[in-house]
């Protein structure tokens, strides 16, 4: 697998940081107060921060100071050169007034995000409503927000949005490139707290996001890293696809839904050292009056997901992750248009698994071509339900669900190794530990796993050569 060391991305990111943190001069520091911004949480500010933005731009860049208070605002506009800095106590709050926002409208073409899975996920990068922010950034250079405060989208209802309910995102930033965002608070938001579209150079360092939905979705990203980021949200932490050389390390990811969701294919994917941890703190919030707490996939990758996205996963490497609590370890899942090649999970640990097994399947043509499970120890609540093992399996909706086995299921794929595994479970259950559906050769290596009702550890369906070393 050609990888690129993961102390590169780290690399990368100190760089970006350095150059982020210099490439304005300290002296020119517009204070927003200064262009008539009040922080007395009820003053529509939104006219006066941004004319404090457009003077430090006018200036060659600089730092636009937000100090403390509560500043209500609509549509900020980033600029290039410009750090937006947050102070600690200081607040940006979304206004309630709707028509205070203003839209991303695409600039080139970006079809390859317009979905057409129906519903929520269809064609809404060309939807000037669902494309609102709070704060947006398009086609610029070398800017940042920043600081030690709080950007606050307060779930701002919006009958006409999505589910009759969705407001702005808090960020949308698009066809842009050198941005970073250090150590903000991102509360409430009414839609995704940050949403791009075509962005490279990117570091999301030391980020608190909590409530709302999406975290950090990213649609076409390259050179992107987000560490030691805290996620508390009421939709999926991380999303998106269409990524180049992305790096998601250090982070504490807690959700009503899935970690880590790719919808897109994407190549060069390094997923280390995060801490999933379930139940959600916040309920998944288009669940509404059901407030369902349970986090379901820590770790989903599924390409075409969301509709057709043609094009290859490749070079992904997952390790050193720690898993509690959650409905379904990971699940990978090839839809039509797309293929598989190298996939290595290593050193990952995942207790108190609640509902489904870990998979990697294709049911719409494409196939996984190499897979390497190593050092694996995953631990699972049992279920005596015997109609379980009669499920007829097909192509999964959108996020996890049972399956004819309760620790490990595969489907059209060339080889996969698991080496130094342990699978077990707790309480009683009926199932077959692993299932192999079209695989080509399947190695088993030191992999150990507990013995259930079921006499046939492993069902083998289709199958070459299982090598049980």
């Amino acid at each position: 697998m050609k990888k690129t060391p993961f102390v590169l991305f780290l690399l990368f990111a100190l760089a970006f940081t350095v150059q982020a943190g210099t490439f304005a001069p300290q002296r020119n520091v517009c204070d927003i107060r200064k262009f008539g911004a009040k922080g007395d949480g009820k003053t529509l500010n939104t006219q006066a921060i941004n004319a404090a933005i457009e003077a430090c731009n006018a200036r060659g860049g600089g730092v636009v100071l937000v100090p403390k208070g509560v500043f209500v605002t609509g549509t900020i506009h980033l600029k290039d050169n410009v750090r937006l800095y947050l102070e600690a106590d200081a607040v940006l709050r979304a206004t309630a007034d709707l028509d205070r926002y203003e839209s991303y409208v695409p600039t080139k073409d970006i079809s390859r995000f317009d979905s057409g899975g129906g519903g929520q996920n269809a064609n809404n990068s060309r939807d000037a409503r669902w494309n609102r922010a709070l704060i947006l950034g398009v086609g610029l250079k070398n800017f940042t927000i920043e600081g030690e405060g709080t950007i606050d989208g307060c779930h701002v209802f919006d009958p006409r949005g999505e589910e009759k309910m969705r407001g702005p995102h808090t960020i949308i930033v698009a066809e842009s490139r050198n941005f970073s965002m250090e150590n903000i608070t991102v509360n409430n938001a009414a839609n995704y707290a940050f949403m791009a579209y075509e962005i490279e150079n990117c570091t999301f360092r030391g980020l608190s996001i909590n409530e709302g939905w999406d975290g950090i979705h990213i649609r076409g990203g390259k050179n992107i890293v987000i560490h030691d980021c805290e996620f508390h949200t009421g939709d999926d932490a991380i999303a998106g696809g269409y990524w180049d050389n992305m790096s998601i390390s250090d982070c504490h990811i807690n959700t009503a839904c899935n970690g880590i969701r790719m919808i897109m294919p994407s190549t060069d994917l390094t997923i280390a050292h995060c801490d999933f941890q379930g139940p959600g703190r916040y309920p998944h919030r288009t669940s509404r009056e059901l407030r369902r707490t349970n986090m379901q996939s820590a770790i989903l990758l599924q390409p075409g997901g969301w509709g057709r996205a043609v094009g290859d996963m490749d070079d992904i490497h997952i390790h050193d992750i720690r898993i509690d609590s959650v409905t379904n370890p990971i699940m990978m899942v090839l839809n039509e248009g797309n293929e598989a090649g190298d996939i290595l999970v290593e050193r990952v640990t995942a207790t108190r698994i609640t509902f489904a097994a870990a998979s990697a399947e294709s049911w719409r043509g494409g196939r996984f071509d190499k897979l390497v499970f190593r050092d694996i120890s995953y631990s699972y609540a049992g279920n005596d339900n015997a109609a379980l093992r009669k499920l007829k399996v097909g192509q999964p909706p959108a996020d996890s669900r049972q399956l004819p086995c309760w620790g490990w299921y595969l489907r059209n794929v060339r080889d996969v190794l698991f080496e130094n595994v342990s699978l077990t479970f707790e309480g009683e259950e009926t199932r077959p530990a692993l299932w192999f559906d079209n695989v080509g050769r399947a190695t088993l290596r030191n992999t150990r796993y507990k013995t259930s009702g079921s006499e046939q550890g492993i069902v083998s369906i289709h199958t070459g050569t299982i090598i049980n070393e």
